[in-house]
């Protein structure tokens, strides 16, 4: 009796762990894989996809609902379709509703709120290494945002703004749009055949419906790459010219009350240099960010400073490529204190260069930075290198190391960060599990390590 209990217990538990352990693939539809059509006559960008290459690109319609019916087909068709030429890629997007004249389009800005409109998202891995992407969304009326996908979607980047387009038209039929995205754009390998990791997900307001291509399910999200489908048929394509020059010049008068008269004047620009495919080596000199979005006003009740997100474009492009594993209050890397005061008053940058560069599954990012003197602050110098490996599926292992110096101090931080990520934890289930250790160096303090 109790051997027959044991076989039959033995039996129970063989057959759960091999449910539990198999992957469930429920939430991927076929066919999972678009193909893109290559093209040798223009597109006239409108919004109106009557080109015969939009007839003559393979299309998919196998939109599944997240929301509010989890499995069930969309209850409006949807289609999308992807072409290509020599500078750039089309997505054509059908976005067909029994009611047009109930489609919620409100926004034009740059940037906008998508959740409260009838919206569509594009999330486009070009390295096809299911960790990181981009995010394109539109909505009817046009408008625009775009952000970067990092880690498998734990981190969004919303402050990226990448160089694309889109037209759209509403109809009595629905709405439809054609996005393009230059190529100069992205960043992805140097492979003469591209695959990339592709998703797609449109949600029409009214019904609160929210359809997507793959990774429909609940338990999982668009910024998920790990998830996407697959685009194929991209070849023969280059990201950008390998040299880019970016000056600039200023000029004026300046007559402060009961003093001469004098004239001012600012020259410098930013210099970008292509080694290889996928790096980038960028020198600045004398940089301006007048043109930079002013921070939102804050009031500080407390003892600690402020923080305020970084908005400087030279900063902004590669910031993932520094960031590390300590959570969003402990940050080894901190890019507003390179230029800018306490009180946020501007400190003049001599010159400055980064390297970003990504080789198979490796990444490493490097900054230098010259600030000149200023009042009481003296010339310093700021230096970070950060190098990230891709190690089994979706997980990561990191270092860092920030430095600061000038003739009084010289302060630094260094860690190392580990991540292990998987999506078919449990079968389907998401799991991450991370670690970070840093420590600090100011070499004019009494305790001058700390560590986090």
């Amino acid at each position: 009796m109790r051997a027959r209990l044991t076989r039959r217990l033995y039996w129970q538990w063989t057959l759960m762990l091999l449910v539990l352990s198999h992957p469930v693939y429920a939430q991927r539809s076929a066919p999972d894989t678009l193909h893109a059509l290559r093209i040798h006559s223009n597109i006239r960008l409108d919004g109106v996809l009557d080109e015969p290459a939009w007839q003559a690109a393979p299309a998919v319609t196998n939109f599944t609902q997240r929301e509010l019916s989890e499995g069930e087909p969309a209850s409006e068709h949807t289609a999308v379709a992807v072409v290509y030429d020599e500078h750039s890629v089309y997505f054509g997007i059908w976005c067909y509703d029994r009611e047009p004249n109930k489609i919620v389009a409100r926004k034009m800005q740059r940037d906008f709120n998508y959740r409260s409109e009838d919206n569509f998202q594009i999330v486009v891995d070009t390295f096809h290494d299911r960790r990181n992407g981009y995010r394109f969304v539109i909505n009817p009326n046009g408008a625009r945002s775009d952000a970067l996908v990092l880690d498998n979607g734990r981190q969004i980047n919303r402050d990226w703004d990448g160089v694309w387009n889109v037209k759209t038209q509403i109809t009595d039929k629905g709405w439809f749009a054609e996005l393009q995205i230059p190529f100069s754009t992205l960043r992805f390998s140097a492979a003469n055949e591209q695959v990339w990791g592709v998703n797609f997900e449109r949600n029409i307001r009214r019904k609160r419906e929210q359809v997507l291509w793959q990774a429909w399910s609940r338990d999982s999200d668009l910024e998920q790459v790990s998830r996407a489908g697959t685009l194929v048929g991209i070849q023969g394509v280059s990201q950008t010219s390998l040299l880019e020059l970016k000056p600039y010049g200023l000029g004026g008068l300046e007559s402060p009350r009961h003093l001469e008269q004098h004239r001012v004047g600012k020259i410098g620009g930013d210099l970008y240099y292509l080694p290889t495919p996928t790096s980038k080596l960028s020198l600045t000199v004398n940089p301006d960010f007048a043109q930079v979005e002013s921070d939102r006003a804050q009031i500080n009740l407390t003892r600690f400073s402020l923080f305020f997100p970084e908005k400087r474009e030279f900063f902004l492009e590669g910031r993932n490529y520094f960031d590390f594993g300590l959570g969003n209050r402990i940050l080894p890397f901190y890019s507003r204190r390179i230029g800018l005061s306490e009180d946020r008053q501007e400190i003049p940058i001599i010159v400055g260069g980064r390297l970003l560069a990504k080789k198979g599954s490796t990444t490493l990012g490097g900054l230098l930075m010259q600030t000149a003197e200023k009042d009481s602050m003296p010339t310093t110098n700021f230096g970070v290198l950060r190098w990230k490996q891709d190690i089994l599926k979706q997980s990561t292992i990191g270092v860092i190391a920030a430095t600061r110096a000038d003739a009084a101090h010289f302060n630094a931080t260094y860690g190392f960060d580990f991540l292990y990520s998987t999506s078919h934890f449990l079968g389907d289930k998401n799991l991450a599990v991370g670690a970070a250790l840093a420590q600090s160096y100011t070499s004019n303090r009494r305790a001058k390590t700390g560590t986090a």
